[in-house]
């Protein structure tokens, strides 16, 4: 208790100068010079950076949260069209960078949902950019959420084109702190964003399910529960 605590003081202490590097990188941005490609590619990395470090350091302050008991649902109405459209924006700059292709794709029959925005779209953030990350150049990332009547429910699928997984590494990929994939370590990576993606769906009532082989690429498919009509 005392550590998870330590975390969450920790990670909020960080969050504050992070958000204010970014904004003045933001500001920075609108003053320099078009014609300086040096500048700007330099802010553009900022940026970049300090967006992915943001991330890592809110996916510590939420797990600190669920371990302490204290983590808290906003139920809302949410339309995916908007939260695909911004993780597709905030991970586009990075999979250019990498030559990795991204689609993405909300059928027009898809409903709204019961569900937490905030936390809905750090979940699928964290998705995009594991399969980013571990997509080589020339590959393709695809995300696309579809209907599924017969169960109402919301299906998301991300799926990548990338090293995959191998099947000894597949049960333990939802482990906090996992970071072996494939006989490597990530050493980049905190080992907390599938873990916490799982303890955050199943707090929702929604599912996820992975499917992936050594090479073959990875599909993880998201089902996301439609409220009935009397809620």
């Amino acid at each position: 208790r005392y550590k998870s605590d330590f975390l969450a003081i920790v990670s909020h202490e960080l969050r504050t100068p992070l958000t204010s590097i970014l904004a003045f990188a933001d500001l920075m941005a609108d003053t320099v010079d078009p014609a300086d490609a040096a500048s700007r590619r330099q802010l553009e990395e900022i940026e970049k950076n300090g967006a992915i470090l943001l991330e890592m350091v809110d996916n510590v302050l939420e797990t600190a949260r669920i371990q302490a008991g204290s983590e808290r649902l906003n139920l809302e109405l949410v339309d995916l069209n908007d939260i695909v459209g911004m993780v597709e924006a905030s991970n586009q700059p990075v999979a250019l960078k990498k030559g990795v292709a991204m689609s993405t794709a909300v059928d027009a029959d898809v409903p709204l949902i019961m569900s937490d925005w905030e936390k809905v779209r750090r979940i699928l953030v964290n998705l995009v950019s594991n399969a980013v990350k571990f997509t080589p150049a020339g590959g393709l990332v695809d995300v696309h959420a579809t209907w599924v009547p017969e169960r109402s429910r919301v299906r998301i699928e991300v799926a990548d084109t990338g090293i995959g997984i191998a099947p000894e590494d597949l049960p333990r990929v939802f482990e906090r702190g996992y970071t072996g994939y494939n006989g490597r370590t990530d050493r980049k990576s905190t080992g907390i964003g599938l873990y916490l993606t799982r303890r955050v769906l199943t707090m929702l009532g929604h599912q996820i399910h992975i499917d992936a082989r050594p090479g073959g690429g990875t599909r993880v498919h998201i089902s996301l529960k439609r409220p009935e009509l009397s809620e």
